[in-house]
Protein backbone atom coordinates (compact mmCIF):
# COMPACT_ATOMS: atom_id res chain seq x y z
CA UNK A 1 0.00 0.00 0.00
CA UNK A 2 1.23 3.51 -0.75
CA UNK A 3 1.63 6.22 1.78
CA UNK A 4 -1.50 8.07 2.79
CA UNK A 5 -1.71 11.36 0.93
CA UNK A 6 -1.24 14.38 3.17
CA UNK A 7 -3.61 17.32 2.67
CA UNK A 8 -2.08 19.86 5.09
CA UNK A 9 1.42 21.26 5.44
CA UNK A 10 2.86 22.88 8.55
CA UNK A 11 5.14 25.71 7.44
CA UNK A 12 7.68 26.84 10.03
CA UNK A 13 9.08 30.36 9.42
CA UNK A 14 11.87 31.60 11.67
CA UNK A 15 15.56 32.40 12.13
CA UNK A 16 18.61 30.34 13.04
CA UNK A 17 19.16 32.60 16.06
CA UNK A 18 15.86 31.44 17.58
CA UNK A 19 17.11 28.38 19.41
CA UNK A 20 14.36 28.65 22.03
CA UNK A 21 11.28 28.12 19.85
CA UNK A 22 11.88 27.91 16.09
CA UNK A 23 14.68 25.34 16.42
CA UNK A 24 12.86 23.35 19.11
CA UNK A 25 9.82 23.15 16.84
CA UNK A 26 11.99 22.12 13.88
CA UNK A 27 13.47 19.25 15.89
CA UNK A 28 10.00 17.68 15.94
CA UNK A 29 9.74 17.49 12.14
CA UNK A 30 9.72 13.69 12.12
CA UNK A 31 6.95 13.62 14.71
CA UNK A 32 4.97 16.14 12.63
CA UNK A 33 5.19 13.81 9.64
CA UNK A 34 4.15 10.86 11.80
CA UNK A 35 1.04 12.81 12.83
CA UNK A 36 -0.08 13.04 9.22
CA UNK A 37 1.07 16.53 8.25
CA UNK A 38 3.59 17.48 5.62
CA UNK A 39 6.32 19.75 7.00
CA UNK A 40 8.36 22.58 5.52
CA UNK A 41 10.72 25.08 7.11
CA UNK A 42 12.16 28.32 5.81
CA UNK A 43 14.18 31.21 7.18
CA UNK A 44 12.79 34.74 6.92
CA UNK A 45 15.61 35.88 4.66
CA UNK A 46 14.73 33.29 2.04
CA UNK A 47 10.95 33.65 2.41
CA UNK A 48 10.99 37.42 2.02
CA UNK A 49 13.15 37.07 -1.09
CA UNK A 50 10.53 34.86 -2.74
CA UNK A 51 12.18 31.54 -1.95
CA UNK A 52 9.34 29.74 -0.22
CA UNK A 53 9.70 25.95 -0.14
CA UNK A 54 7.66 23.91 -2.58
CA UNK A 55 4.37 22.98 -0.94
CA UNK A 56 2.20 20.31 -2.52
CA UNK A 57 -0.81 20.41 -0.22
CA UNK A 58 -3.71 22.80 -0.65
CA UNK A 59 -3.85 23.75 3.04
CA UNK A 60 -0.98 25.37 4.95
CA UNK A 61 -0.71 26.02 8.68
CA UNK A 62 1.86 28.80 9.18
CA UNK A 63 3.94 29.17 12.34
CA UNK A 64 5.42 32.67 12.43
CA UNK A 65 8.25 32.71 14.97
CA UNK A 66 10.11 35.80 16.12
CA UNK A 67 12.30 37.36 13.38
CA UNK A 68 15.48 37.73 15.43
CA UNK A 69 17.81 38.54 12.53
CA UNK A 70 15.57 41.27 11.15
CA UNK A 71 14.92 42.68 14.62
CA UNK A 72 18.63 42.86 15.46
CA UNK A 73 19.61 44.33 12.11
CA UNK A 74 16.83 46.83 11.55
CA UNK A 75 14.95 47.53 14.79
CA UNK A 76 16.97 46.97 17.97
CA UNK A 77 20.21 47.54 16.12
CA UNK A 78 23.44 49.05 17.31
CA UNK A 79 23.20 52.81 17.19
CA UNK A 80 19.40 52.99 17.18
CA UNK A 81 18.07 56.27 18.48
CA UNK A 82 15.91 56.60 21.54
CA UNK A 83 15.54 54.17 24.41
CA UNK A 84 14.59 50.52 24.31
CA UNK A 85 10.96 49.70 23.60
CA UNK A 86 10.07 53.03 22.02
CA UNK A 87 7.46 53.80 19.37
CA UNK A 88 9.96 53.31 16.56
CA UNK A 89 10.22 49.65 17.55
CA UNK A 90 6.47 49.33 17.11
CA UNK A 91 6.31 51.08 13.73
CA UNK A 92 9.20 49.13 12.22
CA UNK A 93 7.91 45.79 13.47
CA UNK A 94 4.46 46.61 12.10
CA UNK A 95 6.00 47.37 8.70
CA UNK A 96 7.87 44.05 8.79
CA UNK A 97 4.69 42.11 9.58
CA UNK A 98 2.80 43.84 6.77
CA UNK A 99 5.58 42.88 4.37
CA UNK A 100 5.37 39.31 5.61
CA UNK A 101 1.64 39.14 4.85
CA UNK A 102 2.14 40.62 1.36
CA UNK A 103 4.87 38.06 0.68
CA UNK A 104 2.66 35.21 1.88
CA UNK A 105 -0.13 36.40 -0.43
CA UNK A 106 2.25 36.43 -3.36
CA UNK A 107 4.01 33.13 -2.75
CA UNK A 108 1.09 31.12 -1.39
CA UNK A 109 -1.72 32.70 -3.38
CA UNK A 110 -3.07 29.32 -4.48
CA UNK A 111 -3.13 27.89 -0.94
CA UNK A 112 -5.61 27.91 1.90
CA UNK A 113 -3.70 29.53 4.80
CA UNK A 114 -4.07 29.48 8.56
CA UNK A 115 -1.66 31.67 10.50
CA UNK A 116 -1.34 30.23 14.00
CA UNK A 117 -1.00 33.84 15.09
CA UNK A 118 -2.02 36.55 12.66
CA UNK A 119 1.18 38.55 11.95
CA UNK A 120 -0.80 41.79 11.95
CA UNK A 121 -2.18 41.07 15.43
CA UNK A 122 1.31 40.18 16.60
CA UNK A 123 2.58 43.57 15.49
CA UNK A 124 -0.43 45.40 16.96
CA UNK A 125 0.03 43.75 20.34
CA UNK A 126 3.68 44.73 20.51
CA UNK A 127 2.10 47.77 22.18
CA UNK A 128 1.86 46.45 25.74
CA UNK A 129 -0.25 49.35 26.98
CA UNK A 130 -2.86 48.67 24.30
CA UNK A 131 -2.97 45.02 25.39
CA UNK A 132 -3.42 45.80 29.07
CA UNK A 133 -6.12 48.38 28.36
CA UNK A 134 -8.02 45.96 26.14
CA UNK A 135 -7.86 43.18 28.72
CA UNK A 136 -8.94 45.53 31.49
CA UNK A 137 -12.00 46.69 29.52
CA UNK A 138 -12.95 43.05 28.90
CA UNK A 139 -12.86 42.19 32.60
CA UNK A 140 -9.53 40.35 32.79
CA UNK A 141 -7.70 40.95 36.08
CA UNK A 142 -4.70 43.14 35.31
CA UNK A 143 -2.75 45.59 37.50
CA UNK A 144 -4.25 49.08 37.73
CA UNK A 145 -2.85 51.48 35.15
CA UNK A 146 -1.80 55.06 35.99
CA UNK A 147 -1.46 57.94 33.56
CA UNK A 148 0.26 60.43 35.86
CA UNK A 149 3.58 61.78 34.66
CA UNK A 150 4.37 64.08 37.57
CA UNK A 151 7.25 63.16 39.84
CA UNK A 152 5.64 64.95 42.79
CA UNK A 153 2.32 63.13 42.40
CA UNK A 154 4.09 59.79 42.09
CA UNK A 155 6.04 60.54 45.25
CA UNK A 156 2.80 61.26 47.09
CA UNK A 157 1.38 57.91 45.96
CA UNK A 158 4.56 56.14 47.06
CA UNK A 159 4.26 57.77 50.46
CA UNK A 160 0.68 56.49 50.62
CA UNK A 161 1.94 52.93 50.17
CA UNK A 162 1.62 52.39 46.41
CA UNK A 163 4.25 50.51 44.42
CA UNK A 164 4.70 50.75 40.67
CA UNK A 165 6.32 49.26 37.61
CA UNK A 166 7.23 51.64 34.80
CA UNK A 167 7.61 49.68 31.57
CA UNK A 168 8.43 50.40 27.89
CA UNK A 169 5.29 50.25 25.77
CA UNK A 170 6.95 48.05 23.16
CA UNK A 171 9.39 45.99 25.23
CA UNK A 172 9.83 42.39 26.34
CA UNK A 173 12.13 40.06 28.29
CA UNK A 174 12.05 42.26 31.39
CA UNK A 175 14.23 44.89 29.68
CA UNK A 176 13.79 48.57 30.44
CA UNK A 177 11.81 48.07 33.65
CA UNK A 178 11.82 50.53 36.54
CA UNK A 179 10.41 49.61 39.96
CA UNK A 180 9.23 52.28 42.38
CA UNK A 181 8.58 51.76 46.08
CA UNK A 182 9.02 54.22 48.93
CA UNK A 183 12.75 54.15 49.68
CA UNK A 184 13.48 51.63 46.91
CA UNK A 185 13.73 52.75 43.26
CA UNK A 186 15.42 50.37 40.82
CA UNK A 187 15.88 50.33 37.06
CA UNK A 188 17.73 48.20 34.55
CA UNK A 189 18.18 51.13 32.23
CA UNK A 190 21.59 52.79 32.50
CA UNK A 191 21.69 56.45 33.52
CA UNK A 192 24.87 58.32 32.71
CA UNK A 193 25.58 62.00 32.14
CA UNK A 194 21.89 62.81 32.61
CA UNK A 195 20.92 60.43 29.80
CA UNK A 196 18.86 57.25 29.92
CA UNK A 197 20.72 54.57 28.02
CA UNK A 198 19.79 51.08 26.81
CA UNK A 199 21.92 48.01 26.55
CA UNK A 200 22.65 46.98 22.98
CA UNK A 201 21.97 43.30 23.58
CA UNK A 202 19.57 41.06 25.48
CA UNK A 203 22.20 40.45 28.14
CA UNK A 204 23.42 42.56 31.02
CA UNK A 205 20.19 44.34 31.95
CA UNK A 206 21.03 44.47 35.64
CA UNK A 207 18.94 46.47 38.09
CA UNK A 208 20.56 49.49 39.72
CA UNK A 209 19.47 51.53 42.72
CA UNK A 210 18.27 55.00 41.68
CA UNK A 211 16.28 55.80 44.81
CA UNK A 212 15.31 59.48 44.91
CA UNK A 213 16.73 60.30 41.49
CA UNK A 214 13.98 62.66 40.37
CA UNK A 215 15.88 63.76 37.29
CA UNK A 216 15.92 60.18 35.99
CA UNK A 217 12.23 59.71 36.72
CA UNK A 218 11.26 62.98 35.08
CA UNK A 219 13.14 62.04 31.91
CA UNK A 220 11.70 58.51 31.94
CA UNK A 221 8.14 59.86 32.08
CA UNK A 222 8.75 61.66 28.77
CA UNK A 223 9.46 58.38 26.98
CA UNK A 224 7.15 55.73 25.48
CA UNK A 225 6.30 54.07 28.78
CA UNK A 226 3.32 53.09 30.89
CA UNK A 227 2.95 52.77 34.64
CA UNK A 228 1.07 50.06 36.51
CA UNK A 229 0.52 49.00 40.10
CA UNK A 230 3.13 46.51 41.32
CA UNK A 231 1.29 43.49 42.74
CA UNK A 232 2.98 41.60 45.56
CA UNK A 233 3.23 38.04 44.27
CA UNK A 234 3.02 34.82 46.26
CA UNK A 235 6.16 33.74 48.11
CA UNK A 236 7.29 30.11 48.27
CA UNK A 237 10.49 28.99 50.01
CA UNK A 238 11.73 32.59 50.29
CA UNK A 239 11.30 33.18 46.54
CA UNK A 240 8.71 35.20 44.64
CA UNK A 241 6.80 33.03 42.15
CA UNK A 242 4.79 33.59 38.98
CA UNK A 243 3.62 31.47 36.06
CA UNK A 244 4.15 31.35 32.30
CA UNK A 245 0.94 29.85 30.91
CA UNK A 246 1.14 28.38 27.42
CA UNK A 247 -2.18 28.54 25.59
CA UNK A 248 -2.84 27.06 22.18
CA UNK A 249 -6.10 27.23 20.26
CA UNK A 250 -8.73 26.70 22.95
CA UNK A 251 -6.63 25.05 25.66
CA UNK A 252 -3.96 25.63 28.25
CA UNK A 253 -1.18 23.24 27.33
CA UNK A 254 1.24 23.87 30.16
CA UNK A 255 1.78 26.00 33.24
CA UNK A 256 5.44 26.75 33.92
CA UNK A 257 6.22 28.15 37.39
CA UNK A 258 9.11 30.62 37.61
CA UNK A 259 10.86 31.83 40.73
CA UNK A 260 13.42 34.41 41.74
CA UNK A 261 14.83 35.64 45.02
CA UNK A 262 12.47 37.66 47.16
CA UNK A 263 14.33 40.95 46.62
CA UNK A 264 14.40 40.55 42.83
CA UNK A 265 12.32 42.93 40.74
CA UNK A 266 11.09 40.35 38.21
CA UNK A 267 11.03 36.59 37.66
CA UNK A 268 12.12 36.81 34.01
CA UNK A 269 14.63 34.12 33.13
CA UNK A 270 16.76 36.88 31.57
CA UNK A 271 16.79 38.61 34.98
CA UNK A 272 18.01 35.63 36.99
CA UNK A 273 14.70 33.83 37.36
CA UNK A 274 14.51 30.09 36.90
CA UNK A 275 11.83 27.58 36.07
CA UNK A 276 10.71 25.19 38.78
CA UNK A 277 8.07 22.70 37.53
CA UNK A 278 8.14 20.97 40.91
CA UNK A 279 6.18 23.87 42.40
CA UNK A 280 3.07 22.59 40.59
CA UNK A 281 2.91 19.79 43.14
CA UNK A 282 2.58 22.10 46.15
CA UNK A 283 0.36 24.89 44.80
CA UNK A 284 -3.36 24.32 45.51
CA UNK A 285 -5.26 23.12 42.44
CA UNK A 286 -7.94 25.80 42.89
CA UNK A 287 -5.29 28.50 42.44
CA UNK A 288 -3.79 26.84 39.36
CA UNK A 289 -7.27 26.60 37.84
CA UNK A 290 -7.70 30.35 38.42
CA UNK A 291 -4.38 30.99 36.71
CA UNK A 292 -5.40 28.86 33.72
CA UNK A 293 -8.84 30.42 33.38
CA UNK A 294 -7.53 33.98 33.40
CA UNK A 295 -4.79 33.19 30.87
CA UNK A 296 -7.17 31.44 28.49
CA UNK A 297 -9.67 34.29 28.81
CA UNK A 298 -6.94 36.79 27.89
CA UNK A 299 -5.85 34.77 24.85
CA UNK A 300 -9.43 34.54 23.55
CA UNK A 301 -10.09 38.27 24.00
CA UNK A 302 -6.96 39.11 22.02
CA UNK A 303 -7.73 36.57 19.30
CA UNK A 304 -4.38 34.83 19.73
CA UNK A 305 -4.08 31.09 19.13
CA UNK A 306 -0.62 30.70 20.62
CA UNK A 307 0.57 32.63 23.68
CA UNK A 308 2.80 32.58 26.69
CA UNK A 309 0.85 34.57 29.27
CA UNK A 310 2.52 35.67 32.51
CA UNK A 311 0.20 35.42 35.49
CA UNK A 312 0.78 36.00 39.20
CA UNK A 313 -1.11 34.97 42.31
CA UNK A 314 -1.08 37.74 44.90
CA UNK A 315 0.51 37.20 48.31
CA UNK A 316 -2.94 36.89 49.91
CA UNK A 317 -3.50 33.79 47.72
CA UNK A 318 -6.82 35.21 46.56
CA UNK A 319 -6.50 36.99 43.27
CA UNK A 320 -4.67 36.30 40.02
CA UNK A 321 -3.44 38.97 37.59
CA UNK A 322 -2.32 38.83 33.98
CA UNK A 323 0.99 40.68 33.85
CA UNK A 324 2.11 40.21 30.25
CA UNK A 325 1.11 38.54 26.99
CA UNK A 326 3.79 37.06 24.73
CA UNK A 327 3.09 36.10 21.12
CA UNK A 328 6.58 34.63 20.75
CA UNK A 329 7.20 32.74 24.00
CA UNK A 330 10.33 30.69 24.48
CA UNK A 331 9.56 26.99 24.76
CA UNK A 332 10.29 25.01 27.93
CA UNK A 333 13.06 22.44 27.76
CA UNK A 334 11.82 19.44 25.80
CA UNK A 335 12.42 17.08 28.71
CA UNK A 336 10.36 19.36 30.96
CA UNK A 337 7.43 19.64 28.57
CA UNK A 338 7.47 19.08 24.82
CA UNK A 339 5.41 22.07 23.77
CA UNK A 340 5.92 21.51 20.05
CA UNK A 341 4.47 18.01 20.19
CA UNK A 342 1.55 19.19 22.29
CA UNK A 343 0.74 21.88 19.71
CA UNK A 344 0.91 19.41 16.84
CA UNK A 345 -1.49 17.12 18.69
CA UNK A 346 -3.95 19.99 19.09
CA UNK A 347 -3.59 20.95 15.43
CA UNK A 348 -4.39 17.38 14.43
CA UNK A 349 -7.50 17.43 16.63
CA UNK A 350 -8.67 20.77 15.26
CA UNK A 351 -7.88 19.91 11.66
CA UNK A 352 -9.90 16.72 11.82
CA UNK A 353 -12.85 18.49 13.45
CA UNK A 354 -12.92 21.21 10.80
CA UNK A 355 -12.45 23.96 13.42
CA UNK A 356 -9.48 25.52 11.65
CA UNK A 357 -10.71 28.31 9.40
CA UNK A 358 -8.45 28.61 6.40
CA UNK A 359 -8.41 31.67 4.14
CA UNK A 360 -7.32 31.85 0.54
CA UNK A 361 -3.82 33.28 0.40
CA UNK A 362 -4.88 35.63 -2.39
CA UNK A 363 -7.67 37.10 -0.24
CA UNK A 364 -5.76 37.73 3.00
CA UNK A 365 -6.23 41.39 3.89
CA UNK A 366 -3.83 43.93 5.32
Amino acid sequence: MGKKRRNTTILNIGDRADYDSYKKFHKERRHILDEGFDYKSVHYNAFLKGKAPEIKTGKVIVFFFFPFDHWNRHIEKRGYRGIYGNGTFYRKFKAFCETLVVTAKEQLADKQLFFVNDPLLSSLYRDKLLVMEKLSRAGVSVPSLYRTRGVKSVNRMLEAGHKFFVKPRCGSMGKGITYLQLGNWQTNFEYKNSRIRSRKSDQGWHFRDITGNREFLSKLFRKNIFMEEAIESMIIKEDRVDFRVYTFLDRVLYVYPRRNRIDAVTTNISQGGRGDPGLLEIIPERLLKKVEREALKAAKILGLNMTGIDVIIDNDLRNVYVMDVNMFPGFPKRRTFNLARAMVKELKRFNRSGKIHYAAGSSIQL
